[in-house]
């Protein structure tokens, strides 16, 4: 291909400004380069010489061969914590009542003044002890750093017997509470009672469907003997809406005084002359004023149905 002598002339202007072009940038450059200051480098003074340790004695390093840290030595195991002992205070524990939950409680009584009052976890007792743990048998007490133990009383005349307990705050949990007392050695099948109660009761006289005497004596002999008392009967928190409105009965045993007073297994009590028992303390209060009474009225509520139960104390 032949390009004419005006198109040759085109290509080398082209040529010729390019390489203009490059000289006048590499000049430009080199100018820049030659009046531009120098940059401010700043050095730091170098460091001090490190003194050399003096001479040392053998024995100065004879740590690191006792402490061997290829072979180091087990630490020393920690000595096991002693048991606890029972607790020489004067206290009586009449029954617990045991929840999952962690709400479970107990009911203790001070010899020293005859006083029988409810516990809860963490509470305290006769001013120097607190209820660190409620157990089936027996509640761990903690006084001055240390636990001591305070066992279920023994019924008069007998062995210790379990008390009442209920598994869980919850609705509906009575049915765990009713297999661990069936579970107790010599139970009758299904009564859920277990050894060391009291016999049949002859007191009782039922003077209508709703209404029963009871002799004083009667009454008497139970309070004195509550531990005995709880093996006949279990109860737990009833609750509607969140909210607690009662106590459920089960576990009744048969020829008890629970079962002569009319009382049935599902009845669940809400009020004790009049006054509600949705608080295990006020329960409590109520069962122990009963010695003084000599007309008690219990409202239950039996198969959804409202029922008013009428007992004279003779």
């Amino acid at each position: 291909m032949k390009f004419s002598p005006r198109h040759l002339f085109w290509v080398n202007l082209a040529l010729l400004a390019l390489v203009a072009y490059g000289g006048a940038s590499t000049v430009t450059t080199a100018i820049a380069a030659k009046l531009m200051p120098p940059p401010d480098v700043r050095i730091s003074p170098p460091l001090p010489p490190i003194e050399k340790e003096p001479h040392r004695p053998s024995s100065y390093y004879s740590a690191i061969h006792v402490r061997d840290i290829f072979n180091s030595t087990k630490p020393e195991v920690e000595k096991a914590k002693e048991a606890p002992k029972p607790t020489e205070l004067k206290l009586k524990l009449w029954g617990v009542v045991v929840h999952r939950d962690g709400s479970s409680y107990c009911v203790i009584e001070d010899l020293a003044t005859r006083k029988q009052e409810l516990y809860g976890v963490n509470a305290l007792v006769a001013g120097s002890a607190r209820v660190k743990l409620v157990e089936w048998d027996r509640v761990i007490l903690e006084r001055d750093g240390k636990d001591e133990i305070l066992d279920l009383a023994p019924p008069q005349g007998g062995a210790p017997v379990a008390v009442a307990s209920a598994a869980s705050s919850r609705p509906g949990a009575a049915a765990p509470a009713a297999q661990a007392a069936a579970a107790q050695p010599g139970a009758p099948a299904g009564s859920g009672a277990v050894p060391g109660a009291t016999g049949e009761v002859t007191g009782v006289e039922q003077l209508s469907d709703v209404s029963y005497a009871i002799d004083r004596s009667e009454v008497d002999n139970a309070l004195d003997n509550m531990n005995q008392l709880f093996t006949q009967i279990r109860a737990v928190p009833h609750f509607e809406g969140g909210k607690s409105t009662g106590f459920r009965l089960f576990a009744i045993r048969q020829n008890s005084i629970f079962d002569k007073i009319g009382l049935k297994n599902g009845d669940i009590i809400q009020r004790i002359n009049g006054t509600e028992i949705n608080d295990p303390a006020r329960a409590l209060a109520l069962f122990n004023d009963l010695r003084n009474q000599g007309q008690i009225g219990v409202d239950i509520l039996r198969n959804k149905e409202s029922k008013s139960l009428s007992y004279q104390i003779r």
